[in-house]
């Protein structure tokens, strides 16, 4: 009996693990975004120390990238962990390839995170 509680457990940690950290692309979180509406890419990580490793790291911290639409907020993971500089720039072209304008930066700097928002508008259906 012990080891089936075990095992249901176990599934159950998995399953969440998988469906509150799925990640998705931006075509995915552009659809039914209209023209002119916005959307925030954030990029999130934990302080200096992992902006300064440019190619990222293997990091099971609070780093991750995600996009803000107004819809969907359970779905607006991109990436998590900081897989690098590159990646951000990755991320940023594929705004654009989906009809996505970049109009602001913005940093926000907490005790333990660095944050940046891209504020993006959509000129392209």
């Amino acid at each position: 009996m012990k080891e089936i509680s075990k095992t249901l457990i176990t599934i159950t940690i998995t399953l969440f693990s998988i469906t509150g950290f799925s990640q998705n692309t931006v075509k995915e979180l552009s659809a039914g975004i209209e023209k002119g509406q916005h959307g925030i890419v954030e990029v999130r990580l934990n302080m200096e120390d992992e902006f300064r490793t440019l190619e990222g790291r293997d990091s099971k911290g609070l780093a991750r990238i995600s996009f803000f639409t107004g819809k969907g907020e359970d779905k607006c993971l991109l990436s998590k962990g900081f897989k690098g500089v590159d990646h951000v720039v990755v991320i940023l072209n594929e705004m654009d390839q989906n009809g996505w304008k970049l109009i602001s930066t913005y940093p926000i700097r907490g005790t333990s995170l660095l944050i940046t928002h891209y504020v993006f508008v959509k000129v392209k259906k």
